[in-house]
């Protein structure tokens, strides 16, 4: 076996600190106080009340309750009996098909919809959040009509009367004055009415706008086709290659993306693809990587251009700036030699960063490569103006006085608006605006009227999945404030007042529908659509475009390739936050406390940089530095991220806001914004970066609030760590693996001894396989055990004293030959929930017996035995014990939080303070199985039982079952080469086993390493 990787967590454990020595020795360790800012009473009781209530309880534990029968059984409903329908969320123009859980009438949970091919049950941390968004008590719940600096709630009768009139003159005017702003959507039903308003008011404005958004691929399909087009990728293909495309991460179809490329990460059920990802900032995509190469966004052009001629593509010649990096110029030449030997089989894949013309010609290296209908397929879009472009033109009349009437459906322009276009000036100038949102953002705080908008599990609606698939969102709640849809104000707009979105809905469908006349054919139809969500085999047709005789010729010069470019030439690039995207999450607390997938960071977002270029600057983590880009400037933290593009600076859009809420930040709340502002460095000409970026290092230190040391397994002290580390995280190459099967298991030092006689399970024996050759690390688990199992959010402070409650956390690592080269970096993910061990240590020391085994081997909690000693903590050698230090759940006794009750999974004991908490396999679910096995008088089949965290995985990287049954999924996994037991030689036998990651190198690229 060749030299072993040295694995390390963050540039604390690399610098090897006295800090983070100290930090190693304590088993509760603690920030040193007097880095941490003052907490003040009023910002403690906001988070205690509205952000960690929101998962800890339904209410006081001896609250009185009055339970009162309906007076009519509702059709088809069994008290207690949980409930599924189908709907959708759209999120900037791409349908997720879901599949939510309801109790009696309340949706408690969100997963993906398991008949959709491109979800299959999966749904990302965005959907499964969404659900305390339903319930959140900061959602608007009135009209709102402003004058100068004075508000009134109303009503909207009272909305609509004023606006009757204004509406009727626009309409005899054909539309001139009115302007309407909305979201990017894919519903036929927006784009029917829209239709309508071109016809009917030809004189109006229409325009979409997503801060997040496709223009330049968009653009890029379009110049290589004349026409744009989606593409749609095939990661099962032999090689796939990412230039700054998180295919596995931020993007729409990621749940088919982790699913084929996990299908070809098994070396024991055929040959392993490989992946190649050459990005500036760390992605999902990029983690998973066999090789992966940072550059800084110009050079990943370079790039582009560079392997356009070492593949042949006519007229191409290499980028000289590229050649000035040898690494750079090594790796090109392999990716070229292994595309050209896969022919056919291979993915050559452009981001949102690149620039239009880079990603024609990546269209046209697919092409020449013939991968084009084979691993890459095409399907047509819908032609429309870029959102940047489209929205300037609108500020332009603006500013004119042209608008008079605007209408903002939906989105925070206001706040997501580039800076240089001063969208909240442009408004005041407009006598009427109306805004349709779900809080009274930024907004609507300066905005004429502000009208409440139903959320999306209150509303009827129609989307198209990312491959055109037509899906459609029904309610699973009436309104909650009386909120309203898109759909109906357009249909006021067009005069038809009182008209529902179901109705609208309808009529959209029936115009589609093959029907025709045939009532009972539609309303079958109809119905068959509704259940399912979505309509079988209608997603869009693909097709292979004729690629365009001449693209735009590409620079041989594109950019410096100096590895350090100077101070005031460094390149920024916006990215969407992966856990809040562009903002409009900034209020979930679920999201907000979520670590991110590769900083491990909660309730910030940050200046990411490299560790070398930082070092240039004389920058330490968590320095505050400003950063000067065309004539803006912006002070933020940074943070060192070890594989991170030299010369460069990613920033994160969607936090710095001022009227999310009292959990994302209130100016009227008095309650601080969390995190820092992107958008106010953002222009409309350059809205995913660029270059001449200036980086100012303050004398000002900001803390993270970051878990990535938090709960380290640190057993046998820090002189033992380094080799423990490879016993945690086992890796072996695809040929080391093939020529050595038992490779997984050199670490192994096993003496199964025991003071206590094993104990044999006749029956059922619950057990768990993780496979971390699958496992992207994206947090979809995470975020499902939060919703599942009823977990509280603690807040920012909180969580900077080790306190976070996640009950399944993602432990992240770097690798390298060398820990101080931060250019060569390697990511492994590794979840990590209780082991479920049968000699558990925290049995052992518990002294009133709340932590025992279950007949089936599950190592349970009796909370009401729990008096929070805390020895179990102190004996897990895993740390995946987490103990609930207050009672979050104080404040639903105040009338203002009601709602929250209803966001709880009442299959899930409600916890209180003082006792411990951890991950129970979903015993739950267990639970409800066995019952309707049982009723049904048969065995529970093989993957009946379905974890929270096993469900919503895209990669379907885990696995449970019955380990007894020798024919199980999860027996073959624990019985594969690759299985092996974390910390096997504590002889602590747990029950969850991960299988080792198998990468598969480039052997060239190995060799010339």
């Amino acid at each position: 076996m060749k030299q072993p990787k040295s694995y390390f967590r963050g540039n604390l454990e690399v610098e090897r600190s006295e800090e983070f020595l100290k930090l190693l020795k304590r088993e509760f360790p603690e920030i040193d106080p007097e880095h941490l800012p003052p907490v003040s009473r009023r910002r403690f009781v906001q988070l205690l009340g509205a952000s960690a209530s929101l998962a800890a309880a339904t209410g006081c534990r001896w609250e009185d309750e009055k339970i009162l029968t309906f007076n009519s059984q509702p059709e088809n409903r069994i008290p207690g009996v949980p409930q599924r329908f189908a709907t959708t969320l759209e999120i900037a123009g791409v349908a997720a098909p879901l599949l939510v859980t309801s109790y009696d009438g309340r949706p408690i949970k969100v997963d993906g919809n398991p008949d959709h091919p491109l979800v299959n049950g999966t749904a990302d941390v965005f959907a499964q959040a969404s659900i305390l968004g339903l319930y959140d008590p900061d959602r608007s719940q009135v009209v709102v009509e402003r004058s100068g600096s004075n508000s009134a709630n109303t009503t909207f009768d009272a909305f609509v009367a004023a606006l009757r009139q204004k509406l009727t003159a626009l309409r005899q005017s054909g539309g001139a004055g009115l302007a309407i702003l909305t979201e990017e959507t894919s519903s036929d039903s927006v784009a029917r009415l829209k239709a309508r308003i071109a016809t009917e008011l030809p004189k109006a404005m229409v325009v979409a706008y997503e801060p997040v958004n496709d223009d330049d691929e968009r653009e890029g399909s379009r110049i290589a086709f004349g026409k744009p087009m989606r593409a749609l990728y095939d990661l099962a293909a032999d090689v796939v290659v990412t230039l700054d495309a998180d295919l596995l991460g931020a993007h729409p179809m990621m749940h088919a993306h982790a699913r084929s490329f996990a299908s070809r990460r098994n070396p024991d059920a055929g040959s392993l693809n490989r992946l190649y990802a050459i990005e500036s900032n760390h992605s999902t995509t990029g983690a998973m990587a066999d090789h992966r190469l940072a550059l800084r966004p110009s050079l990943v052009a370079a790039f582009v251009q560079s392997l356009a001629a070492r593949l042949g593509v006519p007229g191409m010649a290499a980028s000289k700036a590229l050649d000035e990096q040898p690494r750079a110029k090594a790796f090109v030449e392999a990716v070229a030699k292994d595309l050209l030997s896969h022919k056919g089989r291979g993915v050559v894949a452009p981001g949102r960063t690149l620039p239009p013309a880079v990603a024609a010609h990546v269209h046209r290296i697919n092409a020449f490569l013939e991968n084009a209908s084979k691993t890459v397929k095409y399907v047509a879009l819908r032609d429309a103006p870029g959102h940047a472009a489209g929205l300037r033109d609108l500020v332009a009349a603006m500013n004119s006085g042209a608008v008079r009437t605007l209408l903002v459906l939906g989105g925070n322009p206001v706040y997501t608006a580039p800076a240089d276009l001063a969208f909240a000036d442009a408004m005041k100038k407009v006598e009427t605006t109306v805004h349709l949102g779900l809080y009274a953002d930024e907004t609507a705080a300066v905005s004429t009227w502000h009208v409440p908008q139903a959320h999306y599990l209150e509303a009827w609606n129609d989307a198209r999945a990312y491959d055109g698939t037509p899906t459609l969102a029904q309610p699973l709640i009436a309104p909650l404030y009386g909120g309203k849809t898109a759909l109906e104000l357009l249909s006021f707009v067009l005069g038809d007042e009182g008209v529902s979105d179901f109705e609208v809905l309808r009529a959209t469908f029936k115009a589609q529908s093959q029907s025709g006349a045939d009532a009972l054919a539609f309303e079958s139809a109809w119905r068959h659509a509704v259940h399912d969500g979505f309509v079988k085999g209608t997603s869009a047709a693909t097709e292979i475009p004729a690629l365009a005789a001449n693209l735009p010729a590409l620079p041989t010069d594109a950019t410096s390739g100096a590895e350090f470019p100077a101070n005031g030439q460094f390149e920024i690039t916006f990215v969407p936050c992966t856990k809040l995207f562009d903002g409009r999450f900034a209020n979930n607390g679920w999201l907000q406390e979520l670590p991110d997938f590769m900083t491990k960071t909660t309730w910030d977002n940050a200046a990411l940089i490299a560790p070398g270029t930082a070092k240039k600057l004389g920058l330490v983590n968590g320095q505050m530095v400003k950063l000067s880009w065309k004539g803006r400037e912006l002070e933020m933290a940074a943070y060192l991220l070890p594989g991170h593009a030299h010369g460069c600076v990613t920033v994160a859009l969607g936090y710095g806001r001022d009227h999310a809420g009292v959990v994302g930040g209130s100016l009227e709340g008095d309650v601080e914004p969390v995190g820092f502002n992107t958008y106010a460095l953002r222009p409309s000409d350059a809205m995913s970066g660029g270059g001449g970026l200036t980086v100012d290092v303050l004398r000002k230190h900001y803390e993270f609030a970051m878990v990535q040391d938090h709960h380290m397994i640190d057993t046998t002290g820090k002189e033992g760590r380094q080799e423990r580390l490879g016993a945690l995280v086992r890796e072996a190459d695809v040929a080391e693996y093939a020529a050595n099967p038992d490779i997984v298991h050199e670490h192994d030092h096993v003496t199964p001894l025991s003071l206590w006689k094993t104990f044999e399970y006749e029956g059922l024996r619950w057990g768990m396989a993780i496979d971390l050759s699958k496992c992207t690390g994206c947090n979809a688990c995470v975020m499902a055990c939060q919703s599942e199992n009823n977990l509280p959010i603690v807040g920012k402070e909180m969580v900077r004293k080790n306190r976070e409650m996640h009950w399944i956390r993602i432990d992240r690592y770097f690798s390298a030959e060398d820990i101080h080269d931060d250019d060569d970096v390697q990511v492994v993910s590794q979840p990590l929930p209780c082991q479920q061990c049968e000699n558990a240590p925290c049995e052992q020391v518990c002294p009133v017996g709340a932590t025992m085994h279950s007949s089936e081997g599950l190592n349970d909690m009796v909370y009401n035995r729990c008096v929070g000693t805390r020895y179990c903590s102190n004996n897990c050698p895993y740390k995946v014990r987490r103990f609930n230090y207050f009672n979050y759940h104080e404040d639903l006794k105040d009338s203002a939080n009601e709602a929250l009750k209803m966001a709880f999974n009442p299959e899930v004991t409600v916890r209180a303070r003082g006792v411990m908490e951890k991950c129970t396999y979903c015993v739950q679910r267990i639970q409800n199985t066995r019952i309707t096995a049982k009723n049904q008088k048969r065995p529970i089949k093989d993957g009946e039982i379905v974890t929270a965290c096993q469900q919503t995985c895209p990669a379907q990287a885990i696995t449970f079952g019955d380990l007894n049954d020798q024919n199980s999924m999860v027996s073959k996994e624990h019985a594969s080469k690759r299985s092996y037991s974390l910390l096997s030689e504590l002889n602590s036998r747990p029950r969850t086993a991960y299988l080792a990651r198998i990468r598969n190198p480039n052997p060239e690229l190995v060799a010339k390493a």
